[in-house]
């Protein structure tokens, strides 16, 4: 398989920036929501400032997407860069609120699976690359889990290495699946075209 084949050089790949947009409004209000609720409804204390200021550059990043780029479908290069910044932008939110620990570390592995659907397979295995990283580091450096400050609670490192490689595994069969079900549209996709 040469780089060409990897990168889909020959297609044409393109996301709808309505589909992107609208998922980063979901994810980014979900943000917010979640942040908000447990700061001042569960009176947990985290950097709830520093978190809103993350969220903050990700709705403008947003609004530039939505606004900014005429265009209405987006190539690869951009489609994998503004994933690429969702990434780092939730892995700082997870740094900030327990790491691998926060249940919502699992919404990680989600823009590699928009990936593996839409975008060329190098693309896929950029963002999965970036994903394993940021996983790596939240695992083992992280402010702690809201509210868990006063309790002394330690896992074993067996168990939060079990986490890590769970994550890891779901983003690797979830990325394949992706791959193989887009690879399997496109054929039959060409066939009906062919009749």
């Amino acid at each position: 398989m040469d780089f060409a084949t990897i990168f889909r050089l020959e297609e044409n790949l393109n996301l709808d920036k309505k589909t992107l947009v609208f998922l980063r409004w979901i994810a980014l209000f979900g943000q917010l929501f979640s942040v908000n609720l447990v700061f001042f409804f569960l009176n947990l204390d985290f950097p709830v400032l520093l978190c809103h200021i993350v969220i903050l550059v990700g709705i403008i990043t947003n609004l530039y997407l939505q606004f900014g780029l005429k265009a209405s479908l987006l190539k690869d290069l951009y489609s994998c860069s503004f994933l690429v910044y969702d990434i780092i932008q939730l892995g700082i939110l997870l740094f900030l609120t327990g790491g691998i620990f926060n249940p919502f570390a699992i919404l990680l592995i989600v823009p590699t699976i928009v990936s593996s659907t839409f975008l060329s397979m190098g693309s896929t295995i950029i963002l999965g690359s970036i994903t394993i990283m940021v996983l790596f580091v939240i695992t083992f450096f992280n402010l702690p889990l809201p509210g868990m400050e006063e309790y002394v609670l330690s896992f074993p490192n067996y168990y939060v290495t079990g986490i890590l490689i769970s994550l890891i595994i779901g983003l690797l069969f979830l990325s394949y699946f992706g791959i193989r079900f887009a690879g399997e549209t496109k054929k039959r996709s060409n066939a009906l075209n062919k009749l």
